[in-house]
């Protein structure tokens, strides 16, 4: 009789987190695609999270550090951190809309009492980095949203001069300042169709712009609540 064959069973590391790859588009047509639109979705949403991130911010540094000191301190101190990690993994999904999948957690595993595991949670980069988001989401987003909303407001405003300049004052809308013999001046249907082309071609601008600051947005979270290089 043969003598039974030993199996030793190795565990493969898992791979590492690479967001998923944008295809090729088409330079022209892809300034409109399904893309473009979940990125305005995202930045539009972000303007939302920005302010609930700067409030969480506030709300786990005054209350943490207020009554860290008392002897309610410590389950406080656990719900504030709660609360951080709580709104950094809405932060991490809202990522995954731009980037295919959602940011992975960078979290070390914790044991023991309430005290111990407070004192590795705050040990751990991942906490601090996720404060250090919570702070500057709010500029990070309302800046990619308002530059994303003027390119918008630009393309669509000047595709639609000659359905509005009546209504202006002297029935004339003027471009780049009121000053006399203003050549940029819309003041009648043939004067308003030259910026139906401005408008178009601002449209197309428009898309890769917002394309390009949702990617922006997307990977200041990635950074910030991913895995970092040097561990947790």
């Amino acid at each position: 009789m043969s003598a039974p064959t030993i199996t030793q069973h190795v565990e493969t590391p898992p791979a590492p987190y690479e967001p998923r790859q944008p295809p090729a588009t088409n330079p022209i047509l892809g300034a409109w695609d399904e893309l473009t639109w979940r990125s305005a979705g995202y930045l539009m949403l972000g303007l939302f999270t920005g302010v609930l991130g700067l409030a969480t911010f506030i709300v786990v540094v005054v209350v943490g550090a207020t009554f860290s000191a008392l002897i309610i301190g410590v389950p406080v101190l656990l719900a504030c951190l709660a609360v951080s990690r709580g709104f950094a993994e809405i932060e991490r999904r809202r990522a995954g809309i731009i980037l295919g999948t959602a940011v992975p957690v960078p979290y070390p595993l914790v044991s023991g009492g309430y005290l111990r595991r407070i004192g590795q949670w705050l040990a751990a980069p991942s906490t601090w980095r996720d404060l250090a988001h919570h702070l500057f989401v709010f500029p990070v987003t309302l800046f990619s949203a308002i530059v994303a909303l003027t390119f918008w407001g630009a393309a669509l405003g000047s595709m639609s001069f000659w359905a509005w300049y009546w209504s202006m004052p002297n029935d004339t809308i003027y471009v780049f300042g009121d000053w006399n013999d203003n050549p940029f001046a819309v003041d009648s249907f043939a004067s308003a169709m030259p910026w139906v082309g401005v408008g178009l071609v601002l449209l197309w601008v428009s898309g890769w712009v917002t394309k390009g600051l949702a990617r922006m947005s997307a990977a200041y979270t990635e950074f910030l609540l991913g895995p970092s290089q040097s561990g947790r």
